[in-house]
């Protein structure tokens, strides 16, 4: 046996090790020394995967135990069956199972008592890899069995890295799916990445525009960390272009990923990308890695795939919430936007009269006209360059929106006097109104001012917004000349006067609904209306509500005036579905003053009941602001009108905060889509996405669709083909008398009976 042992043929080099590559480490387990010497001199030559083995000693099975219990990487034990006991090898080889719980380590059993132990059951009993007489035990044998169980360990070792991958993927995407803030999101994804490939390896996420499948432009950094082991040396990448923040050789390798449809893998890199969207492909690059230590190609795909689908949504909803405040086609702040600013402006004016806020109004006049001559393409050309006007004339400490088509409205800068407002005014007027070329013509552009100014506290942002209207449309009489607005002096009603005079509205019947039609996208046939209400003043004419809501709103008359504006649509419902012969439905806005009114439930059932209308002919609205402050309480309330068989409706969805989970259990039969996507839709990809996003989801649970702002046939067209329900915008008719509405049905319309 010895001679076996210590007489070796030359055994050729397999493979040439790495130095950067860690050891095999091989425990030889015998109480004899001499066969540890020739263990070591007969695999002196072995490589595997680039890597030599480094022996580890121990000569009992005590002794072990303690190393094996020290190291948890051993890929291999050359163990002896008899040492200080007849079976101390065998309960060993139990111990390493059972006790220390290694199922990874590979174990040859030796013996030089072949039939102490029966071969096929110790093999079956101890997972072992071999077993074998001392004296069978060549040199060669040795080198194949020993070669045979680093392959298995190594593969078992491989699946292993592999499961436990994909569970960090399963955790990570759990994660990364909470995260809605893109920044956060990339370098969420970056700390998973390092996760998987190393705390020393080097981490980056970027995306990169396509057209057709293929590249185009530079791809941009999301995050990332370059490969490194000082943490200091390591801070986030910030994002941008991706030359400006990466070595020239890691955007070598991105590139030529972007060529392979299953990514690249080179030394110690791996480059992978996936489409996130048809125009946009997420790439995942590592680097730094170990060979034959990182995380497994297929394994980083499906990973790729995962962050490319968290990626689209955290970019949509990052646009569902820059849509919230903000104007797609100018940039600009919208509406929602200025009213935020506006309002927190208003909130810093002192008791005592210190500061002022100014909000000036920019009404492009004949655009109409320039889109009539020029052509669509041309007038949004112009609305872009009067942005940037207006941008500029402004300053940077101004707050700039647009309000609506061809209207702008400004939170001027700092608190200025009046006089200086409007020189601030003019000058954004004299800018506005230079002359632009556009198609080849030069265009002279004119402009109306409107200025709302205010000097006192506790006023509103939406009284500033209409007052600044009314300035408007006084300048707009006055052929353009400024007639500004001084909001709080003694020639403006204050809020006890308009209080005063809300009342005696409701007392005296100055409220009035109008109705705009809702028609259905297939037919285009009128089917519905939504009931606005509208304030007849006897000195201001027709006021609409933005003018005297929020202080309907502050006063709590707004339970008085929502409660008459759903009897008098009730009984109009009704009127009109008699005398039409079909059903005709209307849509009532609800307040959130009014879901928290004690006894709104017994309000709408008298409603119902005085009326006669169908309870599903009658559709009350509620935007997300309505139920946010208290949503246990909304669902009850909604609950109970669900139960009075009325349909009830999720208004401006879109533009909150629109929390799906209010869809999946507040009892809604209908989304309103809101203007601002349908406005940008046509010319806007990243539009069509959203609302095609909307309608789908609509439909998986089972809720109608109501688009609002349908200005033109062209929409009207696309929200049909993407599967919308009903339209409802100036294309097919303004909020109008019941005279007017009544007429549209072929139903002559008198006072509700």
């Amino acid at each position: 046996m010895e001679e076996d042992l210590l007489v070796f043929a030359a055994e050729p080099d397999l493979a040439q090790p790495t130095p950067a590559l860690c050891p095999w480490l091989i425990l030889i387990v015998d109480d004899d020394p001499s066969v540890h010497s020739v263990t070591k001199l007969a695999l002196r030559d072995l490589v595997h995967a680039g890597r030599k083995p480094l022996f580890l000693s121990a000569y009992s099975a005590v002794e072990a135990r303690q190393i094996l219990a020290a190291y948890s990487d051993i890929a291999l034990v050359l163990l002896d069956v008899v040492m200080e006991s007849e079976d101390a090898g065998l309960d060993l080889a139990r111990a390493i199972r059972e006790e220390l719980g290694n199922q990874y380590v590979r174990i040859i059993l030796r013996t030089g008592q072949p039939g102490q132990a029966p071969e096929r059951e110790v093999v079956a009993r101890y997972d072992i890899n071999d077993y074998r007489a001392k004296d069978e035990l060549t040199a060669a044998r040795l080198w194949t069995s020993v070669l045979t169980a680093l392959r298995a360990y190594q593969q078992i070792r491989a699946l292993e890295a592999n499961r436990a991958g994909l569970a960090h993927i399963l955790d990570a995407t759990a994660r990364l799916f909470e995260q809605r803030d893109v920044n956060r999101f990339a370098a969420g994804v970056v700390d998973s990445l390092l996760a998987l490939a190393g705390p020393d390896a080097g981490a980056l996420l970027a995306r990169v525009e396509m057209v057709e499948g293929e590249p185009v432009g530079e791809p941009r950094l999301l995050a990332g960390r370059l490969a490194g082991s000082s943490p200091q040396a390591r801070p986030l990448l910030p994002a941008g272009p991706l030359s400006h923040a990466v070595p020239p050789d890691i955007c070598q390798q991105i590139v030529q990923a972007l060529a392979q449809p299953t990514g690249v893998q080179g030394a110690g890199w791996l480059a992978i990308h996936t489409a996130a969207s048809p125009s946009v492909a997420v790439i995942i690059h590592l680097s730094g890695l170990i060979p034959d230590h990182g995380p497994d190609q297929r394994v980083m795909a499906l990973f790729a795939r995962t962050i490319a689908i968290g990626l689209e949504n955290a970019l949509l909803v990052e646009q569902l919430s820059r849509d919230r405040t903000h104007d797609r086609a100018t940039g600009l702040l919208n509406r929602t936007g200025l009213v935020a600013a506006l309002g927190a402006r208003l909130g810093l004016l002192g008791e005592d009269g210190a500061g002022s806020c100014a909000v000036a109004l920019i009404d492009l006049r004949r655009f109409r006209d320039f889109n009539q001559e020029l052509g669509v393409a041309w007038g949004d050309q112009l609305l872009s360059i009067t942005a940037r006007r207006v941008v500029q004339a402004a300053g940077p400490a101004a707050a700039c929106a647009r309000t609506a088509g061809d209207q702008f409205a400004i939170m001027l800068p700092g608190g200025p006097d009046l006089e200086m407002a409007r020189a601030q005014v003019r000058a954004i007027v004299a800018a506005v109104s230079e002359p632009v070329t556009l198609a080849g013509r030069e265009v002279h552009p004119l402009a109306t001012p409107g200025l709302a100014w205010c000097n006192l506290p506790g006023r509103h942002a939406e009284e500033m917004l209409a007052r600044a209207e009314e300035s408007l449309h006084a300048s707009k009489r006055a052929f353009g000349r400024l007639q500004e607005v001084l909001v709080g002096d003694d020639s403006d009603q204050n809020r006890l006067g308009l209080t005063m005079e809300l009342n005696a509205a409701l007392k005296q019947n100055q409220f009035e609904l109008y109705y705009q039609p809702i028609v259905d996208a297939v037919t285009r046939k009128v089917v519905a209306f939504e009931a606005l209400v509208r304030w007849k003043h006897p000195a201001r004419g027709i006021m609409v509500p933005a003018a005297f809501i929020p202080a309907a709103e502050e006063t709590g008359l707004i339970v008085p005036i929502g409660t008459w504006a759903m009897r008098e649509a009730a009984t109009r419902i009704a009127e009109w579905t008699r005398a039409s012969g079909r059903p005709i439905w209307v849509s009532v806005n609800i307040s959130a003053a009014q879901l928290s009114e004690p006894g709104f439930l017994d309000h709408v059932k008298r409603v119902v009941a005085e009326s006669g209308v169908d309870p599903t002919l009658l559709k009350l609205e509620v935007t997300e602001s309505t139920i946010i402050g208290d949503p246990a309480h909304a669902a009850e309330i909604l609950s109970g009108l669900r139960d009075l068989g009325i349909r009830l409706c999720m208004d401006d969805f879109g533009t909150g905060y629109s929390n799906l989970s209010y869809l999946q259990t507040l009892p809604f039969d209908f989304l309103k889509v809101d203007r601002a996507f349908v406005s940008s839709m046509i010319d806007r990809f990243e539009s069509r996405t959203i609302l095609r996003t909307m309608l789908a989801l609509a439909q998986q649970l089972s809720l109608e669709v109501v688009a609002e702002g349908v200005e033109t046939l062209e929409q009207a067209d696309e929200l049909e083909r993407l599967g919308c329900g009903f339209l409802q915008g100036f294309l097919y008719g303004k909020p109008m008398p019941a005279e007017l509405a009544g007429a549209m049905l072929g139903v002559p319309s008198g006072p509700p009976a």
